[in-house]
């Protein structure tokens, strides 16, 4: 099998060229942005073909020219490894003949409505949702719901687009941010009140090879809102983290027209009376947890091990039940008129390590200035420790006016 692989720059730059060559094997091919060009020739060096677009995210012509290039190839397949190209992969299998249905199947882990109507048929639950085309589908939703809400894109990326709206005047600003009278993309459902999970996970040819679920204790929208973002895995005793891999499994295997190799993140809120409720399942790995960080706890690089097991159908790798080492993770987003002195290493026990991102914080967004991995031997060593680590940050940051 020749892989043409779809990513975004960022993806490229996490992994090595020669760890990109042995997972896609001979004839295989990278595609991306253009937007780095030069930073992906240093970075591959020769040793992987790639092809760069402008506008890569949105251009329609990457369908068309990916097409022409791979016609030819005796045995090619085109794999996604971020939510954006998820789709367009699944027409270019599906008109190559190397798939049938991809598109469809596909749809039910990008359109986040339709995911959430099967989950909701099968049983599962699933807050209060509906599609939203105009202002008075938001006011009938909230009248007979309430708030808060939330609006979101109906397949998006990640927390891009997603507005929590918590009373009337919230909607009514919200609102008056549209420019238009008729909206696209978006739904409108109940806010889920609950702990906040994710479950990290690899099949392969119908196989749970590995599932990683952790507690999140703050999302990537108190990410964007300049609060510090962690979590860190659960214990083996933890019951929560049994139903967690249940409900992935089921939702895998049971729920979702899912491929058999598959590598995706769950999103799901536990409510106080246990309930496990469907926020989104993605088929890519999530950014919460780096690949490293997941390296380092399970032993596999999760994206590379789906790429060569999509490449070679005698490589299948046994099942890793519980990891070796278990982590956790810390992000500190921008904050305006900070100033970073933090050193390159962090003293602290169980950090395994840090990075900044920055020295001068001169405006907010959503990207990191800092982060941190760290590994303790269960939940209340990892939550203490992840704490620690931003006091410990805190220390280090000062205004730039002082």
């Amino acid at each position: 099998m020749q892989l043409i692989v779809f990513c975004p720059p960022d993806i490229i730059f996490q992994h090595s060229a020669a760890s990109w060559a042995s997972a896609i094997g001979p004839g295989g091919m990278l595609v991306s942005s253009d937007i780095q060009a030069e930073e992906i020739a240093a970075h591959l060096g020769g040793k992987v073909e790639y092809r760069l677009f402008e506008h890569y995210q949105d251009n329609p012509l990457v369908e068309v020219d990916v097409c022409a290039l791979v016609w030819e190839l005796e045995a090619p397949l085109c794999v996604a490894l971020d939510e954006a190209d998820v789709l367009r992969v699944a027409r270019i299998n599906d008109r190559l003949g190397v798939s049938m249905g991809a598109e469809g199947r596909a749809m039910f882990y990008r359109d986040k409505f339709f995911m959430k109507q099967r989950a909701r048929n099968c049983g599962l639950a699933i807050a209060d949702m509906a599609p939203l085309a105009n202002a008075t589908e938001a006011l009938r939703f909230s009248e007979q719901f309430g708030f808060p809400l939330v609006i979101k894109p109906r397949h998006g990326r990640g927390w891009s687009g997603v507005e929590v709206i918590e009373d009337m005047a919230g909607l009514r600003h919200w609102l008056s941010q549209r420019t238009a009278s008729t909206f696209h993309n978006l739904m409108i459902e109940s806010h889920v009140r609950g702990d906040h999970y994710l479950v990290d996970g690899l099949y392969i040819e119908g196989r749970p090879i590995l599932l990683s679920p952790a507690r999140v204790i703050a999302t990537s929208l108190d990410c964007r809102a300049g609060k510090p973002c962690s979590l860190y895995m659960l214990d083996a005793g933890n019951p929560v983290r049994d139903e967690l891999l249940r409900y992935a499994r089921a939702l895998v295997e049971e729920v979702l027209p899912s491929e058999p190799t598959l590598l995706f993140q769950l999103e799901v809120r536990v409510t106080e009376d246990g309930e496990i409720a469907l926020c989104q399942i993605a088929m890519h790995q999530g950014d919460a947890f780096t690949h490293l960080e997941l390296e380092q706890a399970w032993g596999l690089d999760l994206r590379m091990t789906y790429l060569r097991a999509l490449r070679d159908a005698g490589y299948r790798p046994q099942p890793v039940p519980e990891p070796r080492l278990r982590v956790g993770h810390l992000s500190i987003a921008p904050r305006v008129g900070l100033r970073l002195d933090v050193p390159g290493e962090c003293p602290l026990e169980g950090v395994l390590a840090c990075r900044v991102s920055a020295r001068r914080m001169v405006g907010a967004g959503e990207g990191e200035v800092f982060s941190a991995t760290v590994s303790g031997p269960d939940e209340s060593t990892l939550r203490a420790r992840l704490e620690q680590v931003g006091h410990w940050f805190d220390r280090h940051c000062g205004s730039m006016n002082r």
